[in-house]
Parts: structure tokens; C-alpha cells; sequence
């Protein structure tokens, strides 16, 4: 029998029965207009068993502590009731009460009660209302589990027995007393990731997320859906942390354990079948980040060898010598990541990943052959991204996808040394882009239609420039069709830059004295922009080179001049800047040149 049964009898028993029921069970038919209803119910009978245990601890002259965690135990319920209530205050008070009297009393059969409180603790503070008191509270939970472990080892009476028993004999019982005590430190664990998350300390709270899934796949207690997406959302740290093998692990594990446990529409209701394709799409997004993020990170490490070489074809001796250790750098950089000297070695899931690993590297690449493969792994999760998210009932996530997979071309041409081909993967972006474009309201989707329009301005740029270093490189003369192609190119380009600035106006006939602050680098460098294009055209006759040289001048003008009466924009655009000085300076010489011609 339950400890408050022996000391209280059956009729308590009966009571804290019919407020659990009230609590767990009950409160789910409440009436919209009465939405706590049952929850107060059970508070009022929560409070009769307590004062009822009050009376009996007054008749005692010594402090029985079986009964006063008895009485802890249900006061810990009430200050969750409060919580499930939104009296927040009031559910603190509580649970601070029952803090204090735990460690006044030394409670130490309490641990598990002790650890539960602090948690909730944690969570009351992680609100925003105060991160580091809330770490604060959840460090002492994790210190008390590993002291306990060291010092006593098996796991102690778990809290509720002092409520309700467990059932089954004594070895089923310590196994249950166990698995609780392990599952409160498993909560511990989960809600210190949440907290480091918010302190933006990505390293502890990746570490800690890691602890929660594997101890969670040890012990058999989660939910799968959420289980894969939360490892392929963890993947996304080891991402950006250019740990591609962790990454590729967490996304393996994650698709392995949703796909081995995935439902067919015929066991799902309408609306846990949509909450399970959408976690499907979620973590197929998750592999398209990663996919590009591998594209992206080869790619700069092969311009970072280029720009190596080219600085040691050109520094000399003592300029060589001097030059700073970027390694170590990294490695200085590495270790204020890490935010711990004691960080942990990277531990596997232990699961049978061979089938989902393979299909992708987990290495960076040189070679378009390498690069082909990981964009036609992207695609394939791209197109299973858009089964769920399309554009007619999820727009905004539907257009992230387009552009990931216009960026995914984009990543790939850079592997291309066949330029044509190059021009081709460019002009899919561009199609793919102009088509959603013309499929979303500017009203409804201003900001993602600027994205657009900026992306497809520097689409046909990236264009222009390698149609010009085709004719260098071939060393002819432009013939009439490829100047035509290569003006219309440059003059796509420029419309679409100016599609941007215009929609900066409001409406309005003229651009503001000055933009927004995220718009203030865009509009500029959408200027300078321009005043390199207009100087890319083709033109055989003088008066039409004349104007558009007119035209860059402006650009170049609008960029110096809109920084003199706005200063605090220099540091946004500091060498685009200066080249616009520059042009501004020798654009009227050059132009002076062409008339005397």
C-alpha cells in the first residue's frame, strides 16, 4: 500500500483518487466558458488531504518525515495545479515552500521529489522571466542525480509511492522506482538544453539535447515523430559547426527512428496524420540544409585555397613570414565554441544507419561529379519537402524550399568548369524564381518577393559576367546576337535591382531620405550594383556608351551622397563605398575622354 494509505487509510486514498481524476482526466471536458472547472475541484481536495495530514503530524511530538514528504508530495501537486491554472505566482510560492522544507528538514529519501520540484522551478523562471535563475534551479536538480549516483547508487523512492503504489512485486516495483528516477533527470537534461538554448551557449545546449535523445532511446520512453525530429533538428548545430559526420548521424538516426515507426493513414485520424507528414517534411528539410551546407562549406574552402595561393604569388618573403596563423585562429575559435574544456567526445546512437548514411558524403568535395551527387540527394528531399509544404497551403515554408533548391543550382554551377552549362543551371534559377514570383501577392508577401527580386538581379549579374569572360576567353570580337544577349542580360539585371529600390518607396513617388534599417546595405549595394552594370553594356556608338556612363554616375552618386547625409551607413558598405568615391572621381574623366572622340 501507498505510505499516505498506511498512514492515512483508505478513505484519503479514495480522495487523492478522485482529485487525480478531476486533474488528469476530468479537466479535459471542461466547458469553454469554466476551462479550470476540475482543476480547482481537485486543488480544494488536495488542500482537505493536506490539512488532514497537518492534524496528524500536530498529534505527533516527533517530526515524522515519511509523513511530511507524504505532505510535501501533495503540496508539490497543488503548486502544478496552480501552473496548469496560469496562477503562476502562486505555483511559484508553493514550490518554494516545498523547497525550503525539503532541504530545512533533510529530506534526503526525497531526492526524487527534490529533483521534480527544481525542475519545475526551472521551467516557471525559463519563461523570460530570469535564464540564468532557472539554470540556476536545474543545475542543482543535475547535481543532486550525480551525487546520489555516486554516493548511494540505486534509485530512491520514487515521490508518487508516497501517493499511490506502484503495482506488481518487488522487482517489478524497483524497476518502476528506477525508470522514474531516471526519467526526472532525463526531464533535467531536456529542459537544461531548452535553457542554454536561450543563453545562446549552442555548444551546451547541443550537448545536452544529445544526452536527452540517447538516454531517451535507451530507456524506450519517447514519442518517435518527435524523437526524429528533434535528432534532425540537433543536426543542424553540428552543421554549423562543421561537424558533418555528428550531423549526418543525428539526420540518419532521426529519419531511421520516425520512418521504423511511421503510421499508415488508415491508423491516423485527419489531424495526427497531418502533424505526422508535416514532422516527415520537417526533417527532409533538415537533410536539405545539411546537403547545401556541405556544397557550401566545399566551396569555400577551395576559394580560401585559391586566395591562399594568389597571396603567395604576390607577398614577398617577410610579408610571408609575418603573415597570421589561421590555424590557430580556428583553433582559438574552437575552443570558446566548445564553452567547456571537459566537452565530451561525440557518442552514436548505436543504430543500424548503413541504408540512410551511404546516400550521402559526409566529407567535403572537389569535383563536380561529387558535387552532382549531393544536389540530386537535395532535390530528392526537396521534392519531398513540397508534398507537404506547397505554395497553396504553406506559401511562406513552400518558397524557402524554391529557394533552397534555386541555391542548390547555384552551389553546383560553381563545380561546373563547362561555363555554358554554368549560364543553363543560372537559368533554371531564374525560371524557377520568376515563376514564383509571379505566383505570390506583393501585398501578402512583401519582404519574400524582395528576397525574390533581388535574388533574380544577381542571377542575371553572375550571367553577364560569364558571358563576357566567354568572348575574353575566346578571344573574338562580340558578334551582334551574343552583344544583344549579353545587353539584354545586363539590362534584365538592372530592372530587377530597380524592381527593389522601388518597392522601398511605400507607394510613393520618391525613395525615403532614409531606409529602414535592414534595408539600408541592400538598397546601397542594389545601387553600386547598378552602377556596374550600366557600364557592361555593349554600345558601339558614343552617345549611347555616354549614356549609360550617365547613368552609372548616378548610381555611383546616389551611394556617396546618400552616405554624407547618413553617416552611420559607411560602416554598413565600407568597400563598396570607396569604389563609388573612386568611379565618382573617374567616371567624369573617362566620359570627357569619349566626347572629344
Amino acid at each position: 500500500m501507498a505510505v499516505l494509505g498506511r498512514l492515512l487509510g483508505d478513505d484519503v486514498i479514495e480522495l487523492y483518487k478522485n482529485a487525480k481524476f478531476l486533474s488528469d482526466d476530468e479537466s479535459k471536458n471542461d466547458p469553454e466558458d469554466e476551462p479550470f472547472r476540475s482543476k480547482y475541484k481537485a486543488r480544494e481536495i488536495y488542500k482537505d488531504i493536506c490539512n488532514k495530514i497537518k492534524d496528524k503530524l500536530n498529534c505527533s511530538s516527533v517530526a515524522n518525515k515519511t509523513l511530511l514528504t507524504s505532505l510535501i508530495c501533495l503540496e508539490q501537486a497543488i503548486g502544478l495545479n496552480y501552473m496548469d491554472t496560469e496562477e503562476l505566482a502562486e505555483g511559484e510560492d508553493c514550490l518554494m515552500s516545498c523547497l525550503k522544507r525539503i532541504e530545512e528538514y533533510g529530506l534526503k529519501e526525497a531526492v526524487s521529489l527534490h529533483m521534480n520540484i527544481l525542475n519545475y522551478l526551472g521551467i516557471l523562471w525559463s519563461d523570460g522571466r530570469d535564464l540564468e535563475k532557472s539554470l540556476g534551479f536545474l543545475q542543482q536538480a543535475e547535481n543532486l542525480y550525480s551525487n546520489y549516483k555516486k554516493e548511494i547508487g540505486d534509485a530512491p523512492l520514487a515521490y508518487i509511492e508516497f501517493l499511490e503504489d506502484f503495482e506488481g512485486d518487488d522487482n517489478e516495483k524497483a524497476y518502476q522506482r528506477c525508470q522514474s528516477f531516471e526519467n526526472i533527470h532525463t526531464h533535467t537534461l531536456y529542459y537544461l538544453a531548452q535553457v542554454y538554448a536561450k543563453l545562446e551557449k549552442n555548444s551546451l545546449s547541443a550537448r545536452y539535447c544529445h544526452l536527452t535523445l540517447q538516454r531517451q532511446l535507451q530507456a524506450g520512453d519517447y514519442n518517435p515523430v518527435d524523437w526524429g525530429l528533434n535528432a534532425a533538428t540537433l543536426s543542424q548545430y553540428y552543421l554549423t559547426a562543421e561537424k558533418y559526420t555528428e550531423a549526418r548521424h543525428c539526420l540518419a538516426s532521426g529519419s531511421f527512428i520516425f520512418q521504423s515507426s511511421k503510421k499508415s493513414a488508415d491508423h491516423l485520424s485527419e489531424q495526427d496524420l497531418e502533424a505526422q507528414c508535416q514532422r516527415e517534411a520537417d526533417i527532409e528539410r533538415c537533410w536539405i540544409k545539411y546537403g547545401l551546407g556541405l556544397l557550401e562549406a566545399s566551396r569555400d574552402k577551395m576559394l580560401g585555397e585559391l586566395e591562399d595561393n594568389d597571396n603567395e604569388n604576390t607577398e614577398g618573403p617577410s610579408s610571408v613570414v609575418s603573415r597570421p596563423d589561421h590555424n590557430a585562429d580556428k583553433q582559438v575559435t574552437d575552443d570558446i565554441m566548445s564553452e567547456s574544456s571537459s566537452d565530451k567526445v561525440f557518442q552514436e546512437f548505436q543504430l543500424e544507419l548503413t541504408a540512410y548514411e551511404e546516400r550521402i558524403t559526409d566529407r567535403l568535395i572537389r569535383t563536380f561529379d561529387e558535387a552532382r551527387k549531393i544536389f540530386l540527394f537535395v532535390v530528392d528531399k526537396i521534392k519531398n519537402g513540397l508534398k507537404f509544404y506547397n505554395l497553396e497551403s504553406h506559401a511562406s515554408d513552400a518558397v524557402q524550399i524554391i529557394q533552397d533548391h534555386s541555391r542548390a543550382f547555384k552551389l553546383l554551377a560553381f563545380f561546373e568548369l563547362d561555363m555554358n552549362r554554368q549560364c543553363r543551371m543560372h537559368k533554371r534559377r531564374i525560371d524557377m524564381l520568376s515563376e514564383l514570383l509571379r505566383e505570390l501577392n506583393p501585398q501578402h508577401y512583401l519582404l519574400v518577393c524582395r528576397q525574390i527580386i533581388y535574388e533574380l538581379a544577381e542571377t542575371y549579374s553572375e550571367m553577364v559576367d560569364l558571358k563576357v569572360t566567354l568572348i575574353e576567353m575566346e578571344r573574338t570580337r562580340a558578334t551582334p546576337y551574343s552583344t544583344a544577349k549579353i545587353n539584354k542580360l545586363v539590362q534584365q539585371s538592372i530592372d530587377q535591382y530597380q524592381a527593389y529600390i522601388d518597392s522601398l518607396k511605400g507607394g510613393k513617388s520618391e525613395l525615403p531620405s532614409e531606409f529602414p534599417e535592414g534595408d539600408v546595405r541592400p538598397a546601397l549595394v542594389a545601387f553600386f550594383c547598378m552602377g556596374r552594370l550600366y557600364s557592361k553594356f555593349l554600345e558601339p556608338l558614343v552617345p549611347e556608351r555616354l549614356a549609360k556612363l550617365t547613368k552609372s554616375l548616378e548610381c555611383y552618386k546616389f551611394v556617396t551622397n546618400y552616405c554624407e547625409a547618413n553617416p552611420s551607413a559607411k560602416e554598413l558598405i565600407p568597400n563598396e563605398l570607396g569604389l563609388c568615391k573612386e568611379m565618382v572621381s573617374l567616371l567624369p574623366v573617362k566620359m570627357a575622354k569619349l566626347l572629344e572622340q
